[in-house]
């Protein structure tokens, strides 16, 4: 998070020369991964910038592709070209820049499907991050689609970035504090609470881990044995990061492993 103009697109621009190195010399580099065609997204909130990232990109001769209706409409009238199959095949562009809303059409859904695509896709940025949350949900809907998105549909592999010259100098210790993994427990006054919660967290897990290992519930409805062994993993258990307990779990019980603790709602006691 640094101001604008002090080189922040240097985040996606960097990893794309260095793989085209990379991929030029590979003996150079014997101990290194080659990935041929590395190709980067990033979504922007305006065509001009798009249109001024792919500028850029033309000093260190990389290719970039602003995929807007004007783009779309060209490829498709004027050169009869199917822009979907040539964005999969790698071979024409390092660099694709997209509003979100064309993110969430049925193509890019094709694209980001497409293996080939997933296998030389390296990044996925989002520049000017900041307006995820000032531009939606009611200016640009689509902007809070993003997220959910790059998860369901990303490789695990593939590194997400987010670009801003607005967010203050704590916004980083809180992305690192939310990134660190700490173990945290949720403290409800009833059992449907805790069922409430638990679905609702269910549907937010990114893909690749387990709602039943990475959040636990303890209550009254649980076996004495599942709660036993829920006190173990906590301090034992990478994986698990959430307990959601009724009252009983706050009675006296230690845990060095829960680093955090929320409650929801008021407790009579």
């Amino acid at each position: 998070f640094t101001g604008t103009g002090s080189g922040k697109a240097s985040l996606f621009t960097v990893p794309l020369v260095v793989h085209r190195e990379l991929s030029n010399n590979p003996d150079h580099y014997p101990a290194l991964p080659v990935q041929e065609n590395a190709v980067a997204m990033v979504i922007t909130p305006t065509k001009g910038l798009a249109n001024s990232i792919i500028h850029e990109l033309e000093h260190f001769g990389l290719r970039g592709l602003s995929y807007c209706r004007e783009t779309i409409s060209e490829y498709r009238t004027i050169k009869k070209l199917d822009l979907v199959h040539l964005i999969c095949e790698c071979k024409s562009w390092d660099l694709i820049c997209m509003d979100p809303e064309h993110l969430a059409t049925p193509e890019w859904r094709e694209i980001i499907w497409n293996n080939k695509f997933k296998r030389h896709l390296i990044l996925f940025a989002v520049d000017e991050a900041h307006l995820i949350r000032r531009w939606s949900p009611t200016f640009r809907p689509a902007f809070d689609d993003i997220g959910a998105l790059a998860r369901g549909y990303l490789p695990e592999e593939v590194s997400m970035v987010g670009l801003s010259a607005t967010y203050m100098p704590f916004t980083r210790p809180l992305l690192e504090y939310l990134r660190s993994g700490r173990k945290t427990v949720i403290h409800v006054e009833t059992i449907p609470i805790a069922y409430e919660i638990y679905e609702f967290l269910w549907e937010y897990l990114p893909p690749g881990h387990s709602p039943l290992h990475r959040m636990r519930m303890y209550h009254a409805l649980c076996t004495d044995e599942y709660n036993r062994e829920t006190f173990r993993l906590v301090d034992s258990d990478s994986e698990l990061q959430v307990v959601i307990a009724t009252v009983g779990f706050s009675q006296g019980i230690n845990c060095r492993g829960l680093l955090d603790s929320i409650s929801w709602g008021f407790p009579s006691t």
